[in-house]
């Protein structure tokens, strides 16, 4: 067989054909490129206008701090995957000690978070709420501080800075000291202690690059480097690769130690962007396969591709979700009462008052923050032999009905709604699990967790609550996760995040966490299928609650899954994210039953999908 020669047309359709591929595969950063080529044009302009550049530079010398110290706190939380506190508050603390010396730095702003968390802790009594809570706070601080600024002009104190030199740290304190104090009322002590103690770390970090003099005198007079920074900064938080903690996190999925992760990781890393430049080689690298962990920098891109922004607020708020649920047959739990304003605070009372048997969680929370389980009354006899006010057992311990309003206002008021003033607070039915569950934990309410994907689900644990976590499901919160077997719904292995262990029984009860078998397991996966379809969200986490009847009812859709799953399960989802993303689009519109019986012999064959099923 002869093959032809290209003619000079074949020749000119083919160079066509090449360069509208790479229009299609490149157009999406054309906007970049030219706020790219402006960016260059100003700093082409700056160096060729502007004579004797650095001295020029001087009295704007703050603005290239800041750039400086963004950058590194960038890094800080991107790339090595640290938990801070916000990124404009630990930059603008990192100028104080720029200001006062890393010694005064730092104690000026642990006096004024010391004074504002003591504040906090006289005001919990009054069950405030955010706005009239961090008003006070930040009274307290100022007032606070202009006590020192006070003395110090009357020669009772030293006289170590200016109002403009405490004048953000003493807002920022006493925001860090209310965020603080709301994470250790919910979460305890640990985590937001970690996370502060890091935070401290990024500021001194930022401190170090913003005061060493080279560094900003030749950044000020390089007006290329303006340009670099933030080209450099946009590629490397763009690279869908593992963060530093994460290497640690998941060592069991990427090697046999830390360093053996962060080799694997780094190998991939370069693959990933070698194919977002030039198109996927023909061979990856060895560890490919097994390095298919989803760290956050990747699940943020599945979250933004198949989680529609307009869907996302209307999933996070439970109240809608439960009614929307509810309204299609999907079990979920019966809502009783919403309050989202002042006006509905008697109302909340008033049922708190008739009922004894029910769930007080905010609509919009995170990782199981404002939950209240009440699950009986209690009558409260006072000392002198009469009959007190009635009290409630609940998850918190025993609360009375003032203090479970009180909860009630909280949540209304923004406590849990972060920088919202205003919040919806709802009182739901209690559902009550299966005995089959509770005989591992013993308290609280275990749950399902299923990840759902294009209305596939892809990976499965339940989650056990612990003494640790107070009877709360969640990892984070010293719960145990039981990783289970798409197919059958028989465990994998469990793991308490909390403690980074592997477990074989159950820290409280004994129980063994190898060998059970969880009933109605293809209704719990098609439950949570149907949830997710029902949320409009293509990547989801949908939380189950098997009741007594062992009827799957849907705890919760969420928008954004955690990760620490992939433990449980011994192995990552991103392998079996990219095989859903892989299949022809006819599937997209197979059945729930259908999906769901695909997705079980997958898992049997260990993701492995033939075309003609």
């Amino acid at each position: 067989m002869t093959t032809q020669p290209l003619t000079d047309d074949s020749r000119i359709g083919t160079h066509r054909r090449k360069l509208r591929r790479l229009h299609e595969r490149y157009r999406k950063y054309y906007p970049f490129v030219g706020f790219l080529a402006g960016l260059v044009a100003v700093a082409v302009g700056v160096r060729t206008a502007v004579s004797g550049i650095g001295t020029a530079m001087q009295p704007y010398r703050y603005f290239f701090q800041l750039v400086l110290a963004a950058t590194v706190l960038s890094l800080f939380r991107n790339e090595f995957g640290v938990q801070t506190y916000g990124l404009f508050a630990p930059a603008i603390i990192a100028f104080i000690l720029l200001t006062l010396g890393p010694l005064w730095g730092l104690v000026m702003f642990l006096d004024i978070f010391v004074l504002a968390l003591a504040t906090y802790a006289v005001l919990s009594p009054f069950q405030l709420g955010t706005a009239p809570r961090v008003a006070t706070l930040l009274s307290v601080a100022s007032l606070g501080t202009l006590l020192v600024l006070l003395f110090a002009d009357h020669d009772l104190l030293p006289n170590l800075f200016t109002t403009a030199d405490v004048f953000f740290p003493s807002i920022i304190s006493a925001w860090y000291a209310d965020r603080f104090a709301t994470e250790v009322e919910e979460r305890g002590w640990s985590v937001p202690a970690v996370q502060f103690l890091w935070t401290l770390v990024a500021i001194v970090a930022a401190y170090l690059v913003i005061s060493n003099r080279t560094i900003v005198a030749w950044f000020m007079s390089t007006p290329e480097a303006w340009v670099g920074l933030i080209v450099a900064v946009v590629l490397v938080g763009s690279q869908p690769t593992l963060r530093l903690n994460e290497y640690r996190r998941f060592t069991d999925h990427l090697g046999t130690n830390s360093l053996d992760a962060a080799v694997t990781t780094l190998q991939v890393g370069l693959y990933n962007l070698q194919s977002r430049l030039f198109g996927s080689p023909a061979d990856g690298p060895e560890t490919l396969e097994k390095a298919d962990v989803l760290p956050k920098n990747v699940r943020k891109r599945y979250i933004e591709t198949y989680n529609p922004p307009h869907l996302r607020p209307g999933a996070d708020e439970k109240a809608i979700t439960n009614k929307r649920l509810n309204g299609i047959g999907i079990g979920a739990p019966e809502t009783y009462l919403v309050a989202d304003g002042p006006g509905d605070l008697d109302d909340a009372v008033e049922f708190i008052r008739d009922h004894d048997d029910f769930v007080i969680k905010p609509s919009n929370g995170y990782g199981g923050e404002g939950i209240v389980v009440v699950s009986g009354r209690v009558e409260r006899v006072d000392d002198g032999g009469g009959r007190g006010e009635p009290s409630y057992e609940t998850s918190k311990g025993e609360l009375t009905r003032t203090e479970l309003g009180n909860h009630v206002r909280r949540i209304v008021q923004g406590h849990y709604s972060g920088l919202d003033p205003d919040g919806t607070a709802i009182l739901e039915e209690r559902l009550v699990p299966a005995d089959s569950l509770l005989a591992l934990c013993g308290q609280g309410v275990p749950d399902v967790r299923v990840i759902v994907f294009q209305g596939y689900p892809v990976m499965t644990m339940t989650r056990l609550p612990t003494a640790e976590s107070q009877g709360a499901a969640n990892l984070h919160q010293g719960g145990v996760g039981v990783g289970l077997r798409i197919a059958d719904g028989t465990p994998i292995r469990a793991y308490q995040q909390s403690r980074d262990r592997w477990l074989e029984n159950h820290p409280d009860t004994g129980a063994d966490l190898t060998g059970f078998t969880l009933p109605n397991w293809t209704g719990i996966l098609e439950t949570a299928t149907r949830a997710a379809a029902a949320s409009g969200l293509g990547y989801t986490g949908v939380d189950i609650v098997l009741d007594e009847a062992n009827r799957p009812r849907v705890l919760e859709v969420n928008v954004r899954p955690g990760l620490g799953i992939q433990n449980t399960t011994d192995a990552g989802i991103l392998k079996r994210l990219e095989t859903v993303e892989a299949l022809p689009r006819e599937y997209e519109f197979r059945s729930t039953t259908e999906k769901v019986r695909l997705a079980m012999e997958w898992d049997e064959r260990g993701w492995a999908v033939t075309a003609d099923e």
